[in-house]
Formats: structure tokens, C-alpha cells, sequence
């Protein structure tokens, strides 16, 4: 009994050393260094397994791989960051955790590095649809709907990409279905747009065709997918059928790399470059990546120093595979640049893949710029005159241009367009007998041309300077066009209307005897004069009181003066009514007007008869003080002074 305790002591003190050893070994283990970062497929078939590629750090020769709820798969160590493990046929649908242990041993609770991996049961290949050969007819009374024939364009769309599915619709049922409706729910794909589609009266045996795009959501991988068509109908009587199906649509789904694209090489037709100047862009853009490129946008995106010589600054290009290089053609113009030498054009690149990721990047090329006027043309308006130099509302003027090529090239082509090249500048001036537009063939280099070009003056013009733009374009050597538009100033003066003249009759006079000079001014004229002095002057007349202050005029109204006079020789006496006036530019102005009158030599006679004393009929008479009352209340209404 003695030696039976002793035996179980000893195994249970050996039973305790060997737990110790286990769990120091655990505990002298090194830490877990296995790292997995993907798997791929990540999406298997019941039906047929396959091979799971798992991508990582730390694989090691005693590195195996687990489907969790599935047991230990075979492993093969390819190289440190690679394992392939086979999951075999048979394996049930559903989602299961992929592990991975450095050292090949599942222990509980502990945690391993590892994917998520789905098993999908098996879809069958689509077969084309014979007619159906029902063995028993349906139910009597009864429309059937079935799907006869499908396709997908394009037939194996891309993750991330639309596709368009067609599918056809056939009744065998033995009677027509009325309020046929034809929808896509979606779940796996993803419908853009409508998605139904309602038909009137589908007939026994009669099909209808329907189209419906759909969408390949990103991150699926690449294999056969379910995408769901519901069908339903009425029958006459009103009862509804509903006929749901499902048909099989392939997919190239995502995998590993990326496309990349760089500008190889890049030149311009011409090679040297002038502002204004319409040039193409040849650029060589290769693909270095793993992945082909499609959806290729190339734009620029300085526009201050190239813009599109038509369309958009964007090119597209189909796509680009992996190592191979295509040519791309941007036209261009050169912008308006004022610097010289080799100058950076900005462009954009734009692309994606087949797995539906988008790329961008912005690269640059050299432009050769030449600003230098060494044999360019340059044409500016030199000098211009108006023929009179003087005009006002309504008048008739020749305007003279004189444009001269400064620069170091001829002009081809020339014209010059008053008002801009529509005319739609020329405010109140208008061209007469002529366009608005005058055409030289060709300025040398400094030779000046003389332009002229009849224009009538608005009558509702009002006084003031008009600015009159000229757009000027012509060619250089090379075909080139170039535009300026440069300013000319031309000046509208009212002229007053006034009418002069004496408001009562005076002479024939006597030389030697004073005799009084009523002058009158009226402003026939509707806007307002700002006159200053009136004056009477004479060569041939002594004049006393000859300046009088008026100030303004209104349109109608008048202003009055009476000097006395005393004509020192005999004849026809020419007098001078000045009226000075300030213009609307704030200026002095006169007008000039000449009067005349008749001067007689006084008769000597013989003898003085008492009584007499040389008055009659012929002598002047003296003004009364009615008369001066009457010529006041005329002056108040405007009708004279």
C-alpha cells in the first residue's frame, strides 16, 4: 500500500514538471512577428475551392495556414512575404476567417494575423434559352413571363464602370399579360437611372426587349455574379403573377498595382514661339506602371501662357498599357507673354484602370518664347487730323489718319476698324459714304500709311470729348494675327445761333452829328448762352458807350445796347457787333457780325430863311417814352429789346 502512494506521488510530481516546462515554454516563445496585409482571391465557389495567395511578412517554413470553422489548409511557403493555401471543393457558402501561425500551432484563445474570405455557392454557366417546350401546359387563363435571351455590353464589365444589360422577354404563358413591368432591384450591382419598366399588352408568345444600365461597384472581385430581374404581370381578370429570375454577369474585378503615367518627350511646330503665335503640342506619353491606363485626360492648366487654339485645353485618350508610349497633339496659342526664353507649361494628367481607381498628376514642358519685335510688326496711329478742325452737332468731318509700322517685320492684311470691328464704339459719330472699316494690303516696316474716313456728328451730340477706339489687326511674315486697339479723341463744340442786328432803322446819317446805334443780340438758339459783354465797334465812327454786360442767355431771349455814334466821313460804314461768350469747356469764345450803315455829307446852304431851323420830315425822329416802354415789354417776352 506504501509503494502504491509513493508511485502516485511521483507521477503526480511528474505530471506537475512537465505543465511547468509547457507553460515556461509558452511563456519563453517569441512574440508573434507573422503580418498579413492581403489575400487574393478573397471570394471563392463552393462548388470548385481554389488557391488563396496571402501576401504578408515573417512566412516561415513552419508558417501554416487555417480556414477558422474549417480545419488546417495546405500550405506552401513561397518565399518570406508569400504562402499559397488550397481550400478544397465542398467547403460551405458563408463568410470564414482566414488565420495564419508562424509556428503551424492553433492554440485557444490566442490571436492570429489573418483575412476575411467568402465562399459563394455555385452559379451556374447561362446557357442560351430554347424556345420553351412546356410538357404540361400551365394553369388555363394564365400569362407566364420568362427571360428568352440576354446579353451584356461590354460582356465582361469593370469594377467601378457602368455596363448596359439587354435582356428579352417572352409570354409562354395561354394568355396575354396586361401592366407587364420589368424592374431591377439591384443588391449585387448597382441600377443608374430608371429602374423599371412598364409595358402595355405583352401577347401570347410574343416578346418585348428591355434595356437597363447598371453598375459594377468598386472593390468587387474579379468572377460571375447574380444580377436579379422581377417580372410581373395581370391577367385580363386582374389577377397579379409575379416571375422573379436572375441571370449571370462576369466581372474583372480589383487586383494589385497601378498605372503610371510621364510626359517621355514634348515639342512644339514651330519650335520657337512669338506671342499670338498658333502652335501644336507633341508630347510622347508612356506608361511605366503594372497596370494599364485608361480614361486618359491630358489638359494644360497655364493659361496665362497657352489657350486652346479651339474646343477645350483637354485631349482624351482611350487607353495605354503597360511599357507602351502614345502620341498626344495639343493645339495651342500662345498667350500675350512680354518674357523671353524658356518658359514652364503646366499640364494635367487624369487616368484610371480596369479596377475603377482614379490617378492624377501634374507635370511640366518647356515653350522656346521669342518677345523680341526684330521682325515682327507693329502699327501704331502716329498723328490725326479733322478737316475743319472745328465741329459741332450735325456737321460733316474727314478725319486723316496716319499709321506707321515700327516694328521690324511687314504688316499683311491690315485693317482698321473705327468703333471697334463692329462699330458699336463710335458713340455719336457715324461713317458716311463708307463702312466703318478701311483695308490696306500691306505696310512695310516703318513706312506710314495715311487713312481717311468721313464721319457726320449726332445732332443730339452735346459739347464735350469723345474717345473713338480703333482695333487694328494684321498678319505678320509667319500668317500670325495679331489685335490692338488704340484711342483717338475728337472734340464737339456747340455753336451759339444768334441773331444781330439793329431793333430799329437807322439812317442815312449825318457826318459830324451824333446819332444813336440800337444793337440787338437774340439767342435763336434752345439751350442757354453764358454771354459775357456785348461791344460795338467801328474804324470809320467815334463811339460812346459802345460795351454793355448782358449775362446769360436763355434760348428766345435777347439782350440790347444803344451807343452813340458820331460817322466821320461820308459812304457805306461797316460796324462790328462783338458778343463774347465762355463755351461749354469753360473757354472764351466771339461772334463776329457786321453791320452797316449810310453816312452823308451835311449840305452848305446859300442862306437861312427866318423860322427856319433845318428840322423836317427827313430828320431823324426822336425816340418817344412810349416807344422805349414798348421796346422793354418786347425785350421781357423775347420778341426784341
Amino acid at each position: 500500500m506504501r509503494r502504491r502512494i509513493l508511485a502516485c506521488a511521483a507521477v503526480l510530481v511528474l505530471g506537475l514538471g512537465l505543465a511547468l516546462l509547457v507553460v515556461g515554454d509558452a511563456a519563453a516563445r517569441p512574440a508573434l512577428q507573422t503580418t498579413v496585409y492581403d489575400v487574393e482571391p478573397d471570394t471563392l465557389v463552393s462548388e470548385s475551392g481554389g488557391t488563396l495567395t496571402v501576401y504578408g511578412t515573417g512566412f516561415a517554413s513552419t508558417t501554416r495556414a487555417r480556414l477558422f470553422g474549417v480545419g488546417l489548409l495546405d500550405t506552401t511557403i513561397v518565399n518570406e512575404g508569400v504562402l499559397q493555401a488550397l481550400v478544397g471543393p465542398g467547403v460551405p457558402a458563408g463568410a470564414y476567417e482566414l488565420q495564419v501561425s508562424e509556428s503551424g500551432i492553433f492554440t485557444p484563445n490566442e490571436t492570429f494575423e489573418g483575412a476575411n474570405i467568402t465562399i459563394l455557392a455555385a452559379t451556374p454557366v447561362p446557357q442560351p434559352t430554347a424556345l420553351p417546350k412546356p410538357t404540361s401546359p400551365p394553369p388555363p387563363g394564365r400569362p407566364v413571363l420568362a427571360i428568352r435571351n440576354f446579353s451584356v455590353s461590354p460582356a465582361r464589365p469593370i469594377v467601378g464602370r457602368e455596363f448596359i444589360v439587354t435582356v428579352e422577354v417572352y409570354n409562354t404563358g395561354s394568355r396575354g399579360a396586361e401592366n407587364t413591368l420589368v424592374g431591377f432591384p439591384g443588391g449585387t450591382f448597382v441600377p443608374v437611372g430608371e429602374t423599371g419598366h412598364l409595358y402595355g399588352l405583352l401577347h401570347i408568345n410574343h416578346t418585348i426587349v428591355v434595356t437597363q444600365v447598371m453598375r459594377v461597384p468598386s472593390g468587387m472581385a474579379s468572377g460571375s455574379y447574380p444580377l436579379q430581374v422581377d417580372m410581373s404581370a395581370n391577367d385580363w381578370e386582374g389577377n397579379h403573377y409575379e416571375f422573379p429570375e436572375s441571370i449571370a454577369v462576369e466581372v474583372i474585378g480589383v487586383g494589385h498595382g497601378r498605372p503610371q503615367l510621364v510626359i517621355e518627350s514634348a515639342r512644339t511646330e514651330p519650335q520657337v514661339l512669338r506671342p499670338g503665335d498658333s502652335f501644336d503640342l507633341l508630347i510622347e506619353l508612356a506608361n511605366w506602371g503594372d497596370r494599364t491606363a485608361t480614361g486618359i485626360l491630358v489638359g494644360t492648366t497655364s493659361p496665362d501662357l497657352a489657350l486652346p487654339a479651339g474646343g477645350s485645353n483637354v485631349v482624351a485618350v482611350d487607353s495605354l498599357v503597360i511599357n507602351n508610349t502614345a502620341p498626344v497633339t495639343l493645339p495651342l496659342v500662345l498667350a500675350d507673354v512680354t518674357t523671353s526664353g524658356r518658359l514652364n507649361l503646366n499640364l494635367s494628367l487624369e487616368y484610371s484602370d480596369y479596377t475603377g481607381g482614379g490617378y492624377s498628376a501634374q507635370q511640366g514642358v518647356g515653350l522656346e518664347v521669342e518677345t523680341a519685335l526684330e521682325d515682327l510688326p507693329q502699327l501704331l496711329i502716329e498723328s490725326y487730323v479733322t478737316e475743319p478742325s472745328e465741329v459741332g452737332p450735325g456737321d460733316v468731318l474727314t478725319l486723316t489718319l496716319d499709321v506707321r509700322n515700327v516694328g521690324g517685320g511687314d504688316a499683311q492684311r491690315f485693317t482698321l476698324a473705327l468703333g471697334g470691328s463692329d462699330g458699336s464704339a463710335l458713340g455719336v459719330f457715324a461713317p458716311l459714304n463708307a463702312g466703318n472699316v478701311r483695308f490696306v494690303p500691306e505696310v512695310p516696316a516703318a513706312e506710314v500709311v495715311v487713312l481717311d474716313q468721313q464721319l457726320v456728328v449726332n445732332a443730339s451730340a452735346t459739347s464735350g470729348v469723345y474717345s473713338l477706339p480703333a482695333a487694328l489687326s494684321y498678319d505678320d511674315d509667319r500668317g500670325t494675327r495679331h489685335e490692338d486697339s488704340q484711342l483717338i479723341s475728337l472734340i464737339v463744340r456747340r455753336q451759339p445761333h444768334l441773331q444781330i442786328g439793329f431793333y430799329r432803322p437807322v439812317g442815312p446819317v449825318m457826318v459830324g452829328e451824333p446819332f444813336p446805334l440800337p444793337v440787338e443780340v437774340t439767342n435763336v438758339g434752345r439751350n442757354l448762352l453764358n454771354v459775357s459783354t456785348l461791344v460795338v465797334s467801328s474804324d470809320h465812327l467815334s463811339i460812346e458807350g459802345g460795351t454793355i454786360y448782358l449775362g446769360p442767355l436763355d434760348g428766345g431771349t435777347a439782350g440790347s445796347l444803344e451807343a452813340t455814334a458820331v460817322a466821320e466821313q461820308a459812304g457805306e460804314l461797316e460796324l462790328l457787333v462783338t458778343v463774347n461768350y465762355l463755351d461749354e469747356f469753360e473757354q472764351p469764345q466771339a461772334v463776329v457780325e457786321t453791320l452797316t450803315i449810310q453816312a452823308e455829307a451835311p449840305e452848305i446852304p446859300d442862306e437861312t430863311l427866318p423860322g427856319e431851323d433845318g428840322g423836317g420830315e427827313d430828320g431823324e425822329q426822336e425816340e418817344t417814352f412810349w416807344d422805349k416802354m414798348l421796346r422793354f415789354v418786347r425785350g421781357l417776352f423775347g420778341m426784341g429789346s
